[in-house]
C-alpha cells in the first residue's frame, strides 16, 4: 500500500500575523487539504481552538492528539488520517523531558515551550498489518534539547519495534538544518538505519514569503530503502494567503508491498 503522508507546521494562530493569521487562511487550508485528500497528515503548531477546527472541517478524517501543556492545554502535534482508509489502533503522546509522561514537563535548557511526540498506531481497513506515525517539533531555542528530544524519539521507535514490528513514519517541525547535528544524529543511529524521504527539498520555512527558500527544517523519516516518490512542497497561495509560514511537504510512501 503507497501512503501519502503529509508534514504540516499549521502556525499557531498569532493576532502578529495581520493578513496571513490563522482566521483568514482556513477556507485555504481546508480547500487544499481536501483538494489532495492525503492519507495522513502530521500537525504542528495547533491549539486547542485550531484542533477543534480541524475536526469539525476536514470532513473524512479523524483528527488524533492533545495539547502539550500541565492539563494537556496549548499546542498539540496531532495527526489526522482518513477514516475511510485506515483504523486507529493505538495513541500515545510523551514529553520530551527527563520526565515523559509527566505532561507539560520540559529539558531545563530549552525554551518554556513544552516539546512533545504523538504516536498513531494506524491499520489500513481490511488489513493485518498496522504502521506506526510519530509526529513531533523539536525546541526552537536550544540544539542540545533537540538533540536529547531526537533520540529519545528514536529510541521509541526502536522500543516500539523490538515489541511489535511494523512501517513507521516520522515527521515533523525539527527546527534544525540537514546538516546540523540533530538530523546527522538521526541519519546515523545506531540501531536502525532511516532516511530522510524530503533529503531534495532545500526549503520549506518561508515566513510568509520573507525568508530564503533554503531553509530546511521539516522533514519525514522511515526505513532506509523504504520506497517513495512524488515528493513536493505545498507552496500554493491563494492572492496574497500561504497555507503557513512553513510549506508543507509532501510525499507518497509504499509501506506494505
Amino acid at each position: 500500500m503507497q501512503i501519502q503522508i503529509v508534514t504540516y507546521n499549521l502556525r499557531m494562530d498569532n493576532p502578529g500575523d495581520g493578513e496571513q493569521r490563522f482566521t483568514y487562511r482556513t477556507d485555504f487550508i481546508k480547500r487544499k487539504i481536501l483538494s489532495e485528500k492525503p492519507d495522513v497528515i502530521g500537525f504542528q503548531e495547533v491549539l486547542p481552538h485550531m484542533r477543534r477546527w480541524l475536526i469539525e472541517n476536514l470532513e473524512g478524517y479523524t483528527v488524533v492528539g492533545y495539547g502539550r501543556g500541565p492539563v494537556y492545554d496549548d499546542e498539540s502535534n496531532c495527526i489526522a488520517y482518513r477514516t475511510d482508509k485506515f483504523e486507529l489502533f493505538g495513541l500515545h503522546q510523551f514529553w520530551l523531558s527527563p520526565t515523559p509522561y509527566t505532561p507539560g514537563s520540559r529539558y531545563e535548557i530549552q525554551s518554556q515551550c513544552p516539546r512533545i511526540c504523538t504516536i498513531a498506531m494506524l491499520c489500513p481497513i481490511g488489513s493485518a498489518t498496522p504502521f506506526r506515525v510519530y509526529n513531533t517539533h523539536l525546541d526552537h531555542i536550544s540544539d542540545e534539547a533537540r538533540v536529547k528530544g531526537l533520540e529519545f524519539i528514536l529510541a521509541r521507535i526502536t522500543e516500539d519495534n523490538t515489541a511489535f514490528r511494523c512501517p513507521y513514519l516520522l515527521t515533523g517541525d525539527f527546527n534544525a538544518l540537514p546538516h546540523h547535528t540533530p538530523i546527522r544524529a538521526a541519519l546515523e543511529y545506531s540501531d536502525f538505519p532511516m532516511e530522510d524521504i524530503t533529503a531534495e527539498i532545500t526549503g520549506s520555512f518561508h515566513g510568509y514569503g520573507t525568508v530564503d527558500r533554503d531553509n530546511k527544517i521539516d522533514y519525514i523519516f522511515t526505513d532506509a530503502g523504504t520506497p517513495f516518490e512524488d515528493v513536493r512542497l505545498w507552496d500554493d497561495r491563494d492572492g496574497i494567503l500561504y497555507l503557513s509560514d512553513h510549506y508543507p511537504i509532501s510525499a507518497k510512501v509504499t509501506l506494505f508491498e
